[in-house]
């Protein structure tokens, strides 16, 4: 078809354009740098909604007080970022440092750091405080607070390389404390997917010092969860209130490689546990210190906790707790499995089972896990905690219980529960195929504090010397996670007692 002038064909040329330029600009994320060093910025900023791809840097080494509230989201393409910088050449740092800004709530604040509703945003390498110096309890106080409310799916925040102390006074208290991330709300169902906690340092906190909650996703009565792939890992937790970490409301967390010290100082909770889970797993931590009176409860190093199904709790290091683990009778609790772990040194005993009046736990597997008892350490299997606690519905199979000194059984398992293939050290026998006897460890109750978990060696002290009759006397477990304590596969030959695997 011909035209007579070329009107026509240039307006097609116009709109053309005037689409693609009109598309780009919907596209276009207008990307700002807020550099805030001095109180006058920080007040400015804070509550300023912020647009995909903002970076609001905090300058290293400048102290701000009160809460800085951050409203906005990221995108999958421009994620925003919270961060330290250098202010002499304004370099972003997003790895550790030292002298970081301060951000300090003076116990004034719910928490110095808040981020309400917003997804794909990363807070790095901040310094935070929330107390007023007393010991005096001061509130919900907590260090860096997330919440969704309302909101749907909350997608991509991370936390990482912050620095979390003092915050509160000498308290407890499970909804207060250091990092916490919170689902609000009744009327629109939120969750949080892809939440990652890494490399963050938090001491002396009143409350938990990591913890999450939800006001949906109990997984008796539903089965929705409010966090998936939610992962906490390399964080250093010392001198809590109460617990270290807890996982709440999630489908198939990883809990790995952090270190508890000194949990529970001022309420009872074990260390590290998990609650209305499913598939959560815990492994490569290392928890210590949690200590009390022998009376009180939840003073070990984890605890598979009930409400939860396929909790996994393997390759983590207890030592000089009251206890290793707690293991709730309460249901829904079912199809737990407690494998390769060493307990060094717990100054009461090995187990203790919640609840000792209910009956809904079930089908919980307790194998290859390493119990060492130096003199004048604990010397017996089953606590009490203050009450009778039979252990039931578990199966010990290729287990070691060494105790130096003479030991016990504390209380008798009830008939549901199966032992086979164990070895016992100054402990009676109990089960089939039991062995009494020295299993020969190379060099036992060696391992130091915060150990490095991603070195093995320095675990070698409880391998296995080349006579000992722990080696290819144990039974083999179907589903067993593939790797003994060390990562070497099983099995090239038939399993051995213990942690680790010979050959």
């Amino acid at each position: 078809m011909e035209y007579k002038d070329g009107n026509y064909l240039l307006s097609i040329v116009w709109f053309a354009t005037l689409f693609f330029l009109t598309s780009c600009a919907k596209n276009l994320v207008r990307t700002k740098t807020y550099y805030i060093s001095n109180q006058t910025e920080f007040d400015k900023y804070s509550g300023t909604e912020f647009s995909a791809g903002s970076t609001v840097l905090f300058a290293q080494g400048a102290e701000f007080e009160g809460q800085f509230v951050v409203k906005g989201s990221g995108s999958a393409e421009n994620p925003n970022l919270i961060a330290a910088y250098n202010p002499t050449n304004k370099t972003i740092l997003r790895e550790w440092t030292e002298n970081k800004p301060v951000i300090n709530g003076l116990g004034k604040t719910e928490a110095p750091i808040y981020l309400y509703n917003g997804q794909y945003w990363e807070i790095n390498n901040l310094e935070v405080t929330n107390t007023n110096g007393s010991d005096e309890d001061q509130g919900l106080l907590k260090g860096i607070y997330i919440v969704a409310e309302g909101k749907g799916t909350v997608n991509n925040l991370t936390i990482k390389n912050c620095y979390i102390h003092d915050v509160n006074g000498k308290v407890g208290g499970k909804l207060r404390g250091g990092i916490h991330v919170h689902v609000l709300g009744n009327k629109v169902k939120t969750k949080f997917n892809q939440l990652l906690i890494e490399n963050n340092v938090v001491r002396d906190v009143g409350g938990v010092g990591i913890g999450n909650q939800s006001s949906w996703g109990a997984i008796s009565t539903e089965t929705y969860f409010p966090w998936t792939e939610f992962v906490i890992r390399g964080n250093f937790i010392e001198r809590t209130g109460r617990n270290s970490i807890i996982v709440r409301y999630a489908l198939n967390p990883v809990v790995e490689y952090n270190i508890s010290a000194e949990s529970s100082r001022f309420d009872t909770g074990h260390s590290i546990f998990n609650f209305n889970t499913v598939g959560c797993i815990v492994q490569y931590n290392e928890a210590y210190g949690n200590t009390g009176n022998a009376d009180e409860i939840d003073h070990g190093g984890f605890d598979a906790d009930y409400n939860s199904t396929g909790t996994v709790i393997q390759y983590n290091y207890s030592h000089d707790n009251n206890w290793f683990c707690g293991i709730m009778r309460r249901g829904i609790n079912s199809d737990v499995t407690i494998r390769y772990n060493i307990s060094q040194n717990e100054l009461m005993g090995a187990y203790l089972y919640g609840f000792p009046a209910e009956r809904g736990l079930k089908d919980v597997k307790i194998y290859n896990n390493v119990h060492y008892f130096g003199k004048g350490k604990g010397n017996r299997v089953f606590v009490s905690g203050g009450k009778v606690r039979n252990p039931i519905e578990t199966a010990f199979k290729n287990n070691i219980f060494y105790f130096e000194d003479a030991a016990e059984w504390g209380f008798e398992p009830e008939s549901s529960c199966v032992f086979e293939n164990n070895l016992f050290y100054n402990l009676p026998q109990k089960g089939d195929n039991g062995l009494t006897a020295n299993p020969l460890f190379v060099n036992p109750g060696k391992v130091g504090a915060h150990v490095n978990m991603r070195d093995p060696e320095l675990f070698d002290g409880y391998r296995l010397q080349g006579k000992s009759p722990a080696i290819d006397a144990g039974t083999r477990i179907q589903r067993n996670g593939g790797k003994d304590f060390s990562g070497k596969p099983l099995y090239k030959k038939l399993p051995d007692i213990g942690a680790f695997e010979n050959e």
